[in-house]
């Protein structure tokens, strides 16, 4: 057996070397799998930056650039969103060649469907301060009458001033509103309001209509309909007893 010789044998300083080197030669696939599992607000490492990292202001940031030391601008005025043209001034806006509309747009079928639709809306977003009949006086006037804050007038869409509202007018209004009523644009789409126009005209007619228009069959089921039940019977006046007058019509 022979012993090795130690002109052979390599020299302790390469050993720690190449383990010096090895352990350097690690970082790169460790740093690499930290990022892969890792986030962070910095942006990466960029040899060629391409498109990846683009030099820009954020939102509601300020840059000195510009006078008004926004870097947002403000659209060109005159500006129109995709799909917000709205060029039929009837169907959008209510108006035909500047003035309100006197009808319904060509879009718009007015039938039993439409008039069940406008129905349904004016209950949600009508009804509270307008009533269901459209006396006025829906739960939100009802409830300032008695506060104190003072009352909520709520206008009557059966009088004088309600009726005087062309239908381009009405449309417009509920979507853009008018003195302290606000607007449902955001709310109602064009079509809903159109349907809620329907309704609160078919509202009106209702409560203006002469007596002497309506047929005489129907007349008498309207009678029969508002006798009470049993009063013949009683021979009572049905306006007496109850300790409530009942509401008279306008």
């Amino acid at each position: 057996m022979t012993l090795p010789n130690k002109d052979t044998q390599v020299p302790g300083w390469i050993i720690g070397a190449i383990i010096l080197i090895n352990m350097f030669l690690l970082i790169p696939p460790v740093l690499v799998a930290k990022a892969r599992f890792s986030t962070s607000r910095s942006p990466r490492i960029h040899v060629f930056y391409d498109m990846d990292n683009q030099l820009k202001f954020k939102a509601q940031s300020a840059n000195d650039l510009f006078r008004d030391g926004r870097a947002a601008r403000l659209p060109v005025p005159g500006t129109v969103a995709r799909g917000e043209l709205n060029k039929d001034s009837h169907f959008h806006w209510g108006t035909v060649d500047g003035e309100w509309a006197n009808s319904f747009p060509p879009q718009v079928d007015v039938n039993a469907a439409l008039l069940a639709r406008g129905e349904a809306r004016y209950g949600i977003y009508c009804a509270p301060c307008h009533g269901i009949s459209g006396h006025g006086d829906g739960m939100v006037a009802r409830r300032t009458a008695v506060s104190d804050y003072g009352a909520w007038t709520v206008t009557d869409l059966s009088s004088e001033k309600g009726l005087a509202h062309p239908i381009g007018e009405l449309f417009n209004i509920i979507g853009y509103g008018i003195n302290t009523m606000p607007g449902y644009k955001s709310q109602i789409p064009v079509e809903d309001r159109w349907a809620i126009v329907a309704h609160v005209k078919a509202i009106q007619f209702s409560q203006s209509v002469d007596v002497a228009e309506i047929p005489a069959n129907e007349q008498q089921r309207l009678e029969a309909m508002e006798k009470p039940a049993g009063s013949e019977e009683s021979g009572s006046d049905p306006q007496q007893g109850s300790g409530t007058q009942p509401r008279q019509g306008r």
